[in-house]
């Protein structure tokens, strides 16, 4: 089964924004205090690329990255891990986030979002990790092209670990609906 949504982009200081807030903490709970700063924080890099997803005009889905750029503490948390010289770090886009309420999941808004935010950025690599435990997920993206670089780590202590997937992208830099 497939809904039928809209994506469309999102930024800070509208309703829209609002809307992926709320997305956002219901679809990452243990994140949920740090929400607003943290979406706002990453919607200032330039290179940030947000999206909704809209089913009959409510937001249902979100999705957002950005440049895999040195200091940005994520990049440097992998680049302890794999080296600073892997070749998945390179000109690479970082898929930060990617959630669907639970309602919505399996009618592949999930992949809509993906593929739109991966169409629109100019890098020839894209990064994300994902927790260890969530197969789902990670079932998700090898489905979709994704390769396993680094199985397993902890970002932050006290939480649970994470894997690290590199995708390479076609030659324009993204995907082609």
């Amino acid at each position: 089964m497939s809904a039928a949504a809209a994506i469309e982009p999102v930024s800070p200081g509208t309703a829209a924004f609002d809307e992926y807030i709320k997305v956002f903490e219901e679809v990452f709970p243990e994140d949920a205090a740090a929400a607003r700063e943290f979406l706002s924080r990453y919607a200032a890099y330039p290179s940030y690329r947000g999206l909704i997803a809209r089913v009959e005009g409510s937001c249902v889905g979100m999705v957002f990255g950005v440049e895999a750029f040195r200091g940005n503490w994520w990049v440097e948390r992998v680049v302890e891990q794999v080296g600073e010289d892997h070749r998945a770090l390179q000109d690479a886009f970082c898929l930060v986030d990617l959630g669907v309420l639970a309602p919505w999941r399996g009618q592949g808004i999930g992949q809509l979002l993906h593929d739109a935010a991966l169409a629109a950025q100019p890098h020839p690599r894209a990064v994300l990790s994902t927790q260890v435990a969530n197969t789902g997920a990670q079932g998700f993206y090898l489905r979709n092209g994704w390769r396993i670089i680094h199985p397993g780590f902890v970002f932050l202590e006290g939480r649970v670990p994470y894997c690290v997937l590199a995708r390479d992208l076609p030659a324009n830099g993204g995907l082609r609906a």
